[in-house]
């Protein structure tokens, strides 16, 4: 990583995205109205066909982009919903057609009005794109790589430096503002500390998850339903689940979770026998008889973090983590590209209040990573909270843990005839409503819990 002093100057000229990712892309997205230009440099070619990226080992698990996240997606492409549908994207019935099994039991199936859109990873990455490049002030570097950064005088971003594949001299593009989004695997901590900042804190969860994926050819009876099943183990006892969407191309994505040593096999039959072993008691039968399109493929991932950049009492003016770069979450709860979704809206929010306050980018630098931490903040914790049911799982339990799982179980039990509190459960997993909802008096009451 290079460091540089260039002259300062602060004006809305060409905002640089690193990384073309999801959060990426919705970050490009957010502030291209306010700046002339806005360049998005990408390691990866980008690929012509539908199929994963390379720089995204995750990619062929299954990805779903929950309610909250759709909303903020359309907030800054408007005609997503349109052109995903178009494109093949599921379109799923939240409160009847997803089947969920958690706390020992299927949920109740109810209408809550609401839907949400079930794809590949690679299709809504394409949607987001093709969305973005019609934009006429935002440009694409691909197959180059991050190379450091230029800082002005007082400490501010001046511009970023890439190397393109084969070449051996640094190009320089000029920023008024640099968005980290190279996911889990940014440099950013270590730069920081590398160069004066100041160690970044870490909260980490060790949730040891592992999934194995496979595609299926919908039987004819799901062709016209495309459902979805999510299979939540119950813990402490059990550590096996499953997650399965209809997907573009009349096909389901079945995800197999193991976690905490017990992982699925690699192999066709293994998952079959697997699969018997999930509870809900549906899957095996409803995969048994399904062509396999795709052989399983594997993904692990051991832990979940957060970086405490709200807690550092300096950083370089400009310089904005994004998605993953902040947070990692259990990918069981669906909440990773909903979290950079949030993020690419609340850097949009701060540009158009952006105050004149004679102090270049720093407030506003200041004001987006108090906000983007307060959303990570949240939801991973809650994640952490549903993890820590697993005596195994490695981290910082907080003081109030065996309160929020007597709700979360409570909730549960009472959400099979309490309609209401079933609506707003579903409503708080597709972040709609805070988690604060389901602690509300008469909901504690009912529940036998001392508010």
């Amino acid at each position: 990583m290079q460091w540089r002093v260039t002259e300062g100057r602060v004006n809305n000229e060409q905002i640089i995205v690193l990384g073309a990712g999801i959060g990426g892309l919705l970050a490009a997205g957010a502030v291209a109205p306010f700046f002339e230009r806005v360049v998005v440099i990408e390691k990866d070619l980008l690929p012509d066909e539908l199929r994963p990226r390379k720089g995204v080992p995750q990619g062929p698990q299954v990805h779903a982009i929950i309610k909250r996240g759709e909303n903020a997606i359309t907030g800054i492409f408007p005609n997503f919903p349109d052109r995903l549908a178009a494109a093949g994207g599921a379109i799923v019935d939240v409160g009847r057609g997803l089947h969920v099994f958690e706390g020992g039991g299927w949920h109740p199936r109810r209408d809550v009005g609401l839907t949400m859109f079930t794809q590949t990873r690679a299709l809504l990455e394409q949607v987001i794109r093709d969305c973005l490049t019609r934009l006429g002030n935002v440009t694409l570097k691909t197959d180059c790589r991050f190379a450091g950064l230029d800082f002005s005088d007082q400490g501010a971003v001046s511009a970023v430096r890439i190397k393109a594949e084969g070449s051996k001299e640094d190009s320089v593009i000029p920023a008024d503002l640099v968005v980290d989004a190279m996911g889990r695997g940014s440099p950013l901590p270590m730069w920081l500390e590398n160069h004066g900042y100041g160690s970044l804190r870490q909260s980490r969860t060790g949730i040891d998850v592992h999934y194995v994926t496979l595609h299926l050819q919908r039987p004819e009876a799901y062709k016209d339903a495309p459902n979805g099943w999510i299979i939540r183990p119950t813990g402490p006892t059990h550590k096996r689940g499953a997650t399965m969407i209809a997907i573009e191309g009349q096909r389901w994505l079945l995800t197999l979770v193991g976690r905490l040593g017990d992982t699925p096999p690699l192999d066709v039959e293994g998952c079959l026998e697997y699969a018997k072993t999930v509870e809900g008691g549906v899957l095996y039968d409803l995969i048994r008889d399904a062509e396999i399109l795709m052989q399983p493929r594997r993904f692990k991932i051991p832990e979940a973090l957060l970086k405490h950049f709200d807690e550092m009492e300096s950083l370089p003016t400009g310089l904005l983590p994004l998605g993953d770069v902040i947070g990692t979450f259990n990918p069981l709860f669906a909440q990773g590209m909903t979290i950079a979704a949030l993020h690419a809206e609340i850097l949009r929010d701060c540009l158009n209040d952006r105050p004149d306050s004679g102090d270049g980018w720093a407030s506003l630098s200041r004001h987006y990573i108090t906000e983007a931490l307060a959303v990570s903040k949240a939801a991973w914790q809650g994640a952490a909270n549903a993890d820590f049911v697993y005596p195994e799982t490695e981290g910082q339990r907080p003081p109030d843990l065996a309160e929020q799982q007597k709700i979360r179980h409570a909730v549960r039990e009472l959400m099979e005839t309490d309609a209401l509190l079933h609506r707003d459960a579903i409503h708080v997993q597709q972040m709609l409503l805070p988690s604060e909802i389901l602690a509300r008096p008469e909901v504690l009451k009912k529940a036998g819990i001392p508010s």
